[in-house]
């Protein structure tokens, strides 16, 4: 087989998002035992794309499992290419909300990178991956203490005005406000919305940064503020085509009640739930 020329097809197909296409053909090759090591690596994280692309995530999650302890066989256990499919498996296991079950491959993956990357931006992408799991369980104060070094290594390394940061200061609002400290979450919101408007413009993280500020100023009360950026958020939905997303309809629905509470006479609701953390 001439690895270079299937990754070349496969890599085609992935292209054209034809995802199933390019599963199957993984898969038929996957199924040669004499394939060498090398190959079966490079052919799982064909397969992992694959399977990502289907939204197949459980699936994702059993080829990553299978996949390690071959990246391992090929590279010492501490290489960086582990720590990438650490990552991956982190990240898989949280979108299945399986977040005590992603702790220790996150925790693993921050230690690889602090061996051969101290200080970048790469170890803040690991501590933001593991203050997701940490915030999901609940674990706020931690989260935020991981989110502050994350915070501090993104400004160092590429400046306050920048997507690391502003992704730090979106979960620090989040976490602040499940704390009780609800003026802290609007000011770390209010600049998060800043940055990623200034460097995204009409952008899907944009806007659900947006839903988290304005649902945060109705939390403190400030409805007529809350009303304006729920307004601007929905608006960007709309632009985006997403108007029928559930954060659109959160959006929407909050910016009803921040209405209500502006009028007296209208009945009180309750703010629809807070978008948890965003992540790079």
């Amino acid at each position: 087989m001439d690895i270079r020329l299937t990754l070349s097809d496969l890599g085609q197909l992935l292209a054209r998002g034809e995802y199933a296409a390019m599963l199957q053909r993984c898969s038929d090759l996957l199924e040669n035992p004499t394939l060498p090591v090398n190959y079966r690596v490079l052919l799982l994280d064909q397969k992992i794309k694959a399977l990502t692309g289907l939204n197949r995530v459980d699936e994702a999650i059993a080829t990553c499992q299978e996949e390690l302890p071959l990246m391992e066989q090929l590279f010492d256990p501490e290489h960086p290419h582990v720590a990438n499919i650490l990552h991956n498996l982190s990240m898989y296991l949280g979108a299945s909300n399986r977040h005590e079950e992603a702790l220790p491959y996150s925790e693993r993956e921050l230690a690889i990178v602090r061996k051969h990357a101290k200080g970048s931006s790469r170890e803040a992408d690991a501590l933001v991956s593991l203050a997701e799991h940490v915030y999901e369980l609940s674990r706020f104060a931690e989260a935020d203490t991981i989110l502050k070094e994350a915070l501090a290594l993104y400004e160092r390394n590429e400046g306050r005005r920048s997507l690391g940061v502003s992704t730090c200061l979106n979960n620090l609002g989040r976490s602040s406000e499940n704390q009780g400290r609800n003026e802290e979450g609007v000011t770390y919101l209010e600049e998060a919305a800043s940055i990623r408007e200034e460097l995204l413009g009409v952008h899907p993280d944009s806007a659900f940064t947006l839903l988290n500020y304005g649902t945060a100023l109705a939390a403190t009360g400030q409805y007529l503020k809350a009303a304006q950026t729920l307004a601007h958020c929905a608006a960007l939905y709309e632009a985006l085509q997403l108007s029928d997303s559930p954060y659109a309809a959160a959006a929407r629905k909050n910016l009803d009640i921040c209405a209500s509470a502006l009028n007296p006479a209208a009945p009180e609701t309750t703010l629809a739930g807070g978008c948890s953390s965003c992540h790079l």
